[in-house]
């Protein structure tokens, strides 16, 4: 295969990865909806939003019937998860755009797929395929093993202390200009499902040895970069440095959460550590605040940072919106 083969693929590869699908209607022909009764043209009725040319049942009814029990049907799980791994960036920012059909529900999905995690890497490949952990790996904290037993929500939570980072630091991009915050929080729910299911495919390096957790991370991070240009539409090195500042603001932040919470998740670990001489809660208070200001004066140094290098894009984006105004 030559190069100029290999570049004509790639630019294919390109094209689909920013426009998959083109929508069309059906035909010009009138269409009658056999729900509510009235005649429209395209491919939806506009009335109940039945699909143009249902009619009586057959073996592709059976075929869909049996595909949705299991999510596989309309909007596929594996379709999406699919689409996540070749075009993370575009289909997020699709599903952020108004294309809500372009996707399974992204809530809904993290918490299948890490419903199917906790599965397969704590139940199907140690009794089943005998896979162990070694013992360095399995001498986890008490929070490790609540994360371990409530992982849908410990996801969730994580993908939460980078709303406000990535908001801060991308909301003058090219592309997605002054993204909403709720916006955001899809946006990371759909990184914590690439996430999981980039771990559960890695899943059986976690069982050789706990060293490749280094490994396991670094195509995680590869996809959260291709994912954050493809979205916001920054340059490789534009993208890099402000994802710079979210990762370290959502660790902290992650660290915020962790001690704040754990009187309620742990409260018998909680009162341990409190009633310690070593301890005291004076200290606890002191240290909760010292990691909470951590964030605040890196995500202010990023948004000045972040304010300079945008500073002739806002002009020009301020210039525009006044001009739409008048």
């Amino acid at each position: 295969m030559n190069k100029q083969r290999l570049i004509e693929r790639y630019h294919r590869f390109k094209q689909w990865q920013e426009k998959p699908r083109d929508y069309k209607l059906l035909s010009d022909e009138v269409q009658h909806c056999n729900n509510c009764g009235i005649d429209f043209t395209g491919n939806f009725c506009p009335i109940c939003s039945q699909k143009a040319g249902l009619g009586r049942i057959g073996w592709h009814s059976v075929h869909q019937g049996v595909l949705d029990i299991w999510g596989l049907g309309t909007r596929s799980l594996l379709y999406s998860i699919w689409q996540l791994l070749l075009r993370p960036g575009h289909i997020i920012s699709d599903y952020i755009d108004g294309k809500r059909q372009v996707s399974f529900p992204p809530v809904k999905m993290l918490f299948i797929v890490t419903i199917i995690y906790s599965f397969v890497v704590l139940w199907l490949l140690p009794n089943v395929f005998h896979l162990s952990i070694e013992e360095d790996a399995t001498n986890v904290t008490e929070l490790g093993q609540w994360v371990r037993d409530h992982y849908s929500w410990a996801m969730l939570i994580t993908s939460m202390c980078a709303i406000l980072p990535t908001w801060v630091m991308f909301r003058y991009s090219p592309r997605h200009t002054h993204h909403t915050m709720p916006e955001g929080f899809f946006i990371q729910v759909f990184f914590q499902v690439i996430s999981v299911v980039l771990s559960l495919l890695l899943a059986p390096l976690n069982f050789v040895h706990s060293h490749t957790l280094l490994l396991l991370s670094l195509p995680i991070a590869i996809y959260y970069v291709i994912g954050y240009k493809q979205i916001f539409g920054y340059s490789l090195w534009g993208t890099l440095w402000r994802q710079g500042f979210v990762l370290f603001c959502s660790l902290f932040t992650q660290g915020i959460v962790i001690i704040v919470a754990s009187p309620i998740v742990l409260p018998e670990s909680w009162t341990k550590v409190t009633s310690s001489p070593d301890n005291p809660l004076i200290n606890i208070i002191l240290s909760v605040i010292i990691i909470a200001m951590l964030p605040v004066i890196i995500l202010g140094i990023g948004h000045v940072v972040n304010l300079i290098a945008t500073r002739k894009y806002r002009k020009e984006y301020k210039k525009a919106s006044t001009r739409e105004n008048t």
